[in-house]
């Protein structure tokens, strides 16, 4: 059948089969276009389902046994501890020993770790913010300069500096000196407490000099108020208590 649009001398046309054979074509091609679509949402839906799935799954299993090994770690830092502290009867001699063998070499790292970052704090502190420091890191900088590997423009890194044992043994000899010279308090040392002069520093123990010479003081005010209160009236001028009758100026003449 043709789809070609004829036309005939008597009027006659076949463009109404032609037409309607079009839209039959244009409604099945829209049919088609529609399944694709939805066989292609559904097989997204698919891989989607297919790949979160398996990721969901892998995620809980990770996040149990990631669990499992949280709770293990626990348990034997806590059975550890018991064994140091010696609070489970159920542990052996042995194993308490060998425990705090362990733990004594643990902490010993730890103290040898500390005192070495604490050299190198001091160090580059003292090169940054003491004078003597920035003259021992321009002197250092000179050498690096003349030196085989020197850069362009560059600087000799601060880190390079507080890792030098023969900086870190120069600064600690200044600090020595330091000490000696302008000794400080401690943090956390006790110290005297020094109170006003003439203060005892153990209470209720022999005579206090300034607690004497304030109430003397006082009790010559005492006497000094008495005596204006209880003067002789002289020149034809009546006393008057100014602490208990106050002053009229208009009558005063």
């Amino acid at each position: 059948m043709s789809n070609s649009v004829k036309f005939s001398i008597d009027g006659e046309t076949n463009a109404d089969q032609v037409a309607g054979r079009a839209k039959a074509a244009v409604g099945s091609l829209d049919k088609q276009l529609e399944g694709i679509g939805n066989k292609f949402k559904t097989s997204f839906k698919d891989i989607f389902l297919s790949f979160l799935g398996p990721m969901a799954l892998l995620g809980t299993a990770m996040g149990f046994i990631g669990k499992m090994i949280a709770d293990n770690a626990k348990k034997r830092e806590d059975a550890n501890q018991a064994a140091i502290d010696q609070t489970n009867k159920l542990m052996s001699a042995e194993d308490q020993y060998w425990a705090n063998k362990r733990n004594n070499e643990k902490k010993g790292k730890e103290t040898v770790e500390e005192a070495k970052t604490q050299r190198e704090q001091t160090t580059l502190e003292f090169l940054q913010n003491d004078p003597r420091g920035q003259d021992i890191y321009f002197r250092e900088q000179r050498k690096y300069q003349r030196g085989p590997t020197r850069g362009e423009g560059l600087s000799i890194p601060y880190y390079r500096l507080k890792e030098n044992k023969r900086i870190q043994d120069e600064i600690q000899a200044l600090l020595a000196e330091d000490i000696k010279n302008k000794p400080i308090t401690m943090a956390g040392k006790d110290s005297s407490f020094s109170g006003p002069q003439g203060f005892s520093n153990v209470i209720g123990v022999g005579a206090n000099p300034v607690l004497e010479n304030m109430t003397r003081q006082t009790d010559i005010q005492q006497q000094i108020l008495e005596l204006l209160k209880t003067r002789p009236a002289t020149s034809g001028i009546t006393d008057v208590d100014f602490t208990k009758n106050p002053i009229d100026i208009r009558n005063v003449s």
